[in-house]
Formats: C-alpha cells, structure tokens, sequence
C-alpha cells in the first residue's frame, strides 16, 4: 500500500470528524501556550533585577509543574474519548481488510498531523500573548519593568520537547489499545456500557462514609496548622466518596425512582431515567471528573482572589505596628567578651528619633518592652517543654507589668502584682480558667482582672491570632528572667536543647507619618542607622512598606497562576462535557428516531433533551457548590496561616466565583444542549 495514502487517509478522518478532531487540537494548543507563557515569564523573571523577582520565578515554577502535568493528564483523557467515538470507523477499516498495523499508521499520522498543529499554533499564541500576561503579571504586583521582554528561546525548546513526547507517548498508547481489540469489539465499542448497571449498594454506602468522613475533617479542624496537613486527606476522602457516589450512589438513586411508578412512568421522565440508567457507568465517571475539576476551580480561584485582595489585610495582620524592631537580650555574652554594650531603651528611641528627622517623618505610637516566648503544652496546669501533637501546641508570652502598663490604653486601671502572681490570657478557654500555672519549680497564681477584654485585645495586637497562645503579665524584669532560665534548664533536658537559651528580647515597635517614598528611604537605611548608633544585638528590622513588595510577589504570582491553573481546568471540565454530550449524542439518535417514529412531537422530544441535560449539566456543579461549603472553614484556617482573617472578604471571594463560574456553566449548558439536540434531532 502507497505509504501516502495513509496520511491522506488521516487528514480525511480529521475533516470528517472535525466535531470531535477541532476540540481536541484547540485544547492541546491552549495548553502548550499557557505552558510556553508560564515558562517565558518565569525565565524573564529569573533576568530581570527588581525587589520580589525571585519569589515570583519560585511561585510561578511550581505553577509550572502543576500545568505541565495536567496538561499530561488532559491530553490523555481527551485523547480517550477521540478515540471511543472513532471505533466503529477503526473496525470498519479492520472488516473492509485493513491490517492493525495500517489502522495504526493512520493513528499515528491523525496524532502526527493535529498534534503537529496543535504544536505550531500554540507557540504562535504563546510568543504573541506572553508579553501581554507579563505585562498582567507585573502590574498585579505593582511593578513597573525597566527591562524589555524578549522570546524565550529555551521556552520553545522545551515546550516543543516535551509536548512532542506526549503525542509520541499517545501514539503508542493508541496501537497498543488496538492491538488487544479485534474487529468486532471495535465495531461494538461505542456500545459498551449500555447493559444496565446494577445498584451496588455497599460501594454506594462507602461513597457517603467517605464523603462524610471528609466533610467531618473539614468541619471539625480548628487549628490553623493542622489544617494543612488535614486538608489533603479530606481532600482524599471527598474524591473517593463523589466517585463511588456518582458510580454507585446514582444508580442506587434511579433505581428508587424507577420503584417510584408515579413518577417513572411519565414520558420525560421515563426517557431520561431509563436513558441514564442504560449508560450510567461510563456518564458517573465523567460527571464525578466535572464535580471534581469543578471544585478545584472554585477553591483556587476563591483562594489565590482573596489573597490577593486582602494584601492589605494580611500586611496589617503580620505588622501591628508600621516598624518593628528586636533586640537581643545578652548580657552574659557581652560579659564573656569583654563587651560594654549598654542596653539603654533611650539611646534607641534617640537614635530612631534623630533618624526620622533625617527623612522628614514622624514617629508616634510607640512600644517598648520586654518579653520572650516560647512554645510546650500545658499539662494539669504545668507548662512541659514538648508536645505530642499539633493541636496540644502553645505559644506562651511573658512581659513585665511594667511594659505592659506602658503600651496598654488602660494600664494605670490594672493592680500591681505580688511575687508568683500573675495575668493570664490565652485564646483557649480552659486555659483562661485555671487558677494557677506551674513552670518548673515555679507556681504562679493567676489573678483576675476587671477589664479583660480590653487587655486581651491589646495583647493580641502583637501576637499572632492564629495559633493556640497563653499570654502572662509577670510581676517584674527579674521574674521574666527567672521563668526564662527555668524554662532554658527544661530545654536542656530534652530535644530543644539543640536551639539554645531563649532570648530575651526588647521590642520596639512604633508607627510613622509622612510622605510614601520618605518612609521607604527611612525604613530601608533605619538598620545602618541603629548599627551606626553602636545599639547592640540589632535582631530584627522590619517594616510594612518594604516588606509588601515581597508579599506582593507571593500573592501577585499565586493569583496569577490560580487564573492560569482555573483556566486548565475549566478546559477540561468544557472538553469532558463536550466531549460526553456529543458521544452520547450519536448514541442516543436512534432512540430517539424510534420515538418521534412511536408519535412524539420534536417539542416533547426538545422537554427530554432539557430534562436530560439539565439532570447531567447541573448534578455535578451542585454537588460542587457543597464540597465548597464544607471545605469553607479548613480554607479559612489555611488562609488564617497565611495571615488573612478577614472572613467577610474570603465569603465574598468564594461567592463572586461561584456565580462567575455558575455563569460560565450556564453558557456551555446552552451551547451543549444544541448541539446535543442537531445529533439527537437533525430534521426539525
């Protein structure tokens, strides 16, 4: 046989079966641009010289990986679906007397040429679109480039590389499937499936336990750190149950409605419930891939949005004050080098004053104190240096009365402290109850206040919000001393000893006013200020203003790779549809020939078309919206690590997106629908 003919053999199949060759190309191209641009961006960030470059290339890398291998799975699972609508037209070859390996050259050349296509076009649309989504990117992170925007040679080169070994990989997979099928089972392959399920009533009760088991772990988490780690296994659960649920569980629900006479015997419903039982197995699977993708979309678009958004709210959260400075405790370590540091607070407020009028900006609210932290469980009311697990963790602060006097708006109204005694505060409630707390040899009475909020909400000012905390006032310096020293003892004693004596530290945190660019040049040369001041054991310097660049740079490129991320799958949920409808098309034409032949008007025939799709279109997204529900409270604690506490932004983010994607899903649903009724009903 002319070896030409099998490559005009394959660009005949493609035309002929544009329906379901063009979806397919167009996928793989927009894949392969989104690919190309991720890659080019993050290149051109790896060159450019701006403040959070490497933040973004390290976001946008793993936003790489992620697309790379969805794009894998996409282009399979497509490629499946081209395949099974084309098996008759294979075993027709196979009957007519063409051997396998001459189907097999006509695959290869159907892959060679779409995937040739695919390849060229979606470079084209990458080189063309990537400067635009650079462009995208750096304005979300308020940036202005200063460098121009070149092709990324190296982009091409790898896109092509690897994209050309997926459609290799397919081609293989295509001849290694048709080598295990004979002629008939090709000519029988649209129908597999259609025998009628039956109602597996034990994998449909695991599919509700499982789902119930995530929805349970979702819920029930209250600690932000868990969270983390729980999420994926409810994540888990929740894909293992909507499985078994659309596999078994739907069966089991039509099988009810069949029982129920009152409601199956009615001519659209009848169509619809039978119909979907004839098919059930392979549209379960399908409509469980829509639920899922449909899912992701929604908590990553919700998610990286809200970050986004809330840049404002997360940078307040992580900088109660618009500077923070520490310094290191350690007169023993002067000492033993003959050091003469003198931890005087005035020499640090004189120089941080004297610098402030260098850049014409004014200091106010400041705070300084003492304090140090660390981190145990508390046991029958004593602090032990260890925990077992997460949720046991607590973070205890110490600060003098003293200090806290000084900082808190009500402090002249609390009483002074006798030796051993103490405030107490903490975000547990059993915590807050206990009359006493042992710290080594230690016992310390907690005594009560008349205005406790108020000075709980002062405290929580400097102290994360989202952990498990116990916050003590002590009676003076000496005392804080004591408690750290007893504590440093119970860490030598165990596996902290590794980390050393903990740290006092003096904190001076302070806000500032003035014009924006004077408070950036003041808060990027106040370290050299204080250093130059010979201020000792200078810790940590820093600020709300330089340090939102580089949160913008993470939250900038998590929301710009959420877009590219939502858009993949929304693709593949749209190809799936699409793809499930217009094979289920073809497979139902004949019935519902024999239908409109038995008497039924094109009216009746357009009200179980609707019934049909609206059952298959909407199950999925519904079920989609309650995972969402459920999973609200672990995403919030996960986004509470993240520092946005802003619940009302995150509940306004999550619903935009539903409505938005819900839209979206209305759109294809009217799309599919007619193309499903011209298949079904090609003569009106």
């Amino acid at each position: 046989m002319n070896k030409s003919i099998y490559l005009k053999l394959a660009v005949n199949n493609i035309k002929k079966n544009k329906t379901t060759f063009f979806p397919f190309g167009l996928s793989c191209g927009t894949m392969i641009a989104l690919f190309y641009m991720l890659f080019s961006i993050s290149d051109q960030a790896s060159d450019a010289i701006f403040y959070g470059g490497n933040t973004m290339r390290t976001v946008l890398g793993l936003g790489l990986w992620v697309c790379g291998i969805f794009s894998v799975l996409v282009i399979f699972y497509t490629n499946g679906f081209l395949l099974k609508r084309r098996n008759k037209e294979l075993g027709l070859y196979s009957v007519l007397g063409m051997e396998k390996k001459h189907i097999g050259r006509i695959l290869f050349w159907e892959i060679i040429f779409t995937g040739g296509i695919s390849l060229l076009g979606g470079l084209l649309g990458g080189l063309l679109f990537s400067k635009l989504m650079f462009l995208v990117l750096l304005n979300l992170l308020e940036l202005s480039p200063s460098f121009n925007f070149s092709i990324s040679v190296t982009g091409i080169i790898l896109t092509s590389i690897i994209f050309s070994s997926i459609f290799l990989v397919i081609i293989l997979y295509n001849n290694l499937k048709l080598k295990k099928l004979n002629p008939i089972e090709l000519l029988r392959g649209s129908n597999v499936g259609e025998r009628e399920p039956k109602a597996k009533w034990l994998s449909a009760i695991l599919g509700a336990i499982c789902l119930s088991m995530g929805y349970y772990l979702a819920v029930t988490t209250e600690n932000p750190v868990q969270a983390m780690s729980v999420f994926f296994v409810a994540v888990i659960f929740v894909i293992a149950g909507t499985y078994l649920l659309f596999m078994s569980g739907s069966i089991a629900m039509l099988k009810i409605l069949k029982k129920n006479k009152k409601y199956y015997y009615h001519k659209t419903h009848f169509i619809t419930v039978s119909g979907m039982m004839y098919r059930m197995k392979q549209n379960a699977v399908g409509l469980a891939n829509i639920c899922i993708l449909s899912t992701a979309v929604l908590v990553v678009l919700s998610s990286t949005i809200s970050l986004y958004i809330g840049i404002e709210d997360i940078m307040r959260t992580r900088f109660p004050s618009d500077v923070i400075t520490n310094y290191t405790y350690m007169p023993e370590e002067d000492e033993k080098y003959n050091m003469s540091y003198n931890y005087d607070p005035d020499l640090i407020e004189t120089t941080i004053e004297n610098h402030a009028l260098k850049y014409n900006v004014e200091v106010q609210d400041v705070q300084g104190y003492y304090s140090f932290k660390t981190a145990g469980s508390i046991d029958n009311g004593s602090f032990i240096q260890e925990y077992s697990e997460m949720d046991s963790l607590v973070y205890l602060y110490f600060i003098t009365l003293k200090d806290y006097k000084s900082i808190a708006a009500d402090g002249d109204n609390i009483n002074e402290l006798y030796d051993n005694s103490t405030y107490l505060f903490s975000n547990i409630e059993e915590y807050s109850l206990m009359e006493s707390i042992a710290i080594d040899d230690y016992l310390y009475k907690i005594e009560k206040v008349s205005k406790p909020n108020n000075i709980d909400e002062e405290l929580e000012k400097n102290i994360s919000k989202v952990y498990n905390y116990i916050y003590m006032i002590v009676p003076d310096f000496n005392h804080l001393l004591n408690i750290r020293d007893a504590i440093s003892i119970m860490r030598q004693e165990t596996e902290y000893d590794k980390y050393g004596n903990i740290p006092v530290v003096y904190n001076y945190n302070f806000n500032i006013r003035g014009n924006q660019s004077d408070k950036e040049e003041f808060c990027s040369t106040l370290r050299n200020a204080l250093h130059g001041a010979d201020i000792p054991h200078v810790t940590t310097v820093q600020d709300i203003y330089t340090s939102k660049q580089d949160a913008l740079s993470i939250f900038g490129s998590l929301f710009f790779i959420g877009i590219f991320i939502g858009v993949l799958f929304l693709l593949a949920t749209v190809l799936i549809i699409y793809y499930k409808q217009i094979s289920e098309g073809y497979d139902d034409r004949n019935r519902f020939v024999i239908m409109k032949n038995v008497g039924m008007s094109n009216g009746e025939v357009k009200k179980v078309i609707k019934n049909q799709i609206l059952t298959i279109f909407y199950l999925p997204i519904c079920l989609a919206v309650v995972h969402i529900a459920f999973a609200f409270d672990i995403i919030r604690e996960i986004l509470a690590v993240l520092n946005l506490t802003n619940i009302k932004l995150f509940i306004g983010c999550t619903i935009g997106t539903i409505l938005f994607f819900v839209a979206i899903y209305g759109v294809m649903y009217k799309l599919t629908a007619k193309s499903y009724y011209k298949i079904v009903n090609p003569v009106n």
